[in-house]
């Protein structure tokens, strides 16, 4: 399939608070209770049309080890969008969301990115630790979206990747009014003729 623009996005937060399985639901609409956590860096592509341009979207999941921190820098750096994401059963996963910021303000341009504050396992009704209330607070101290999912039920997860890729599109969209932004970016999203999204992609498994 062909495609005229790619955009780049990642996953950060800590392990085992479903980043993977966020991913699956969304391409596979299946939840795999025997997922392993990712090693390095793993990605995946969808194509999707918004304003009559198609685009590729690479989603990247980065794994939340501190051994792999790393190798995750260096496939974050550039991204376009980046999906930050808690395990509501968990605080310290909450409480870290503070420290992937930080990470992104360090090796990105943070402004420049559209990002998503992701609370997964909201299926853990009895276990839960942070509430709607407390984490929209913070989203929206930070000038960040949220949203709740379940990559056990699915729910939230199409609505979510929807709102990332068209906010992370029309973000772009917005920015390619200046020149200078698009030099600076031509790296991480670049105009594809036929020629070159036919390419093969190459996968990260590390």
């Amino acid at each position: 399939m062909s495609a005229k623009y790619i955009i780049k996005i990642v996953t950060l937060g800590d392990s085992m608070v479903g980043k993977t399985s966020i991913v699956y639901r969304y391409f596979e609409n299946k939840f795999n209770e025997s997922i392993l956590s990712t090693i390095g860096i793993d990605f995946k592509t969808k194509y999707i049309k918004v304003r009559d341009a198609s685009v590729k979207v690479l989603i990247w999941d980065t794994a939340g080890q501190e051994k792999f921190r790393n190798i995750a820098k260096q496939y974050y750096q550039g991204a376009n969008g980046v999906l930050l994401v808690f395990d509501v059963s968990d605080r310290k996963s909450f409480e870290r969301i503070e420290y992937w910021l930080n990470e992104i303000k360090e090796n990105n341009k943070i402004d420049s990115m559209y990002a998503v504050i992701v609370a997964n396992k909201i299926d853990l009704v009895g276990e839960r630790v942070i509430s709607r209330d407390e984490a929209e607070k913070y989203a929206e101290k930070n000038n960040i979206s949220y949203f709740e999912v379940s990559a056990k039920t699915g729910e939230g997860v199409a609505e979510m990747f929807n709102n990332i890729t068209k906010g992370t599109i029309d973000k772009i969209f917005n920015e390619s009014q200046n020149q200078s932004i698009l030099e600076d970016r031509k790296q991480i999203f670049s105009y594809l003729d036929d020629a070159t999204i036919m390419k093969k992609d190459k996968h990260c498994c590390m």
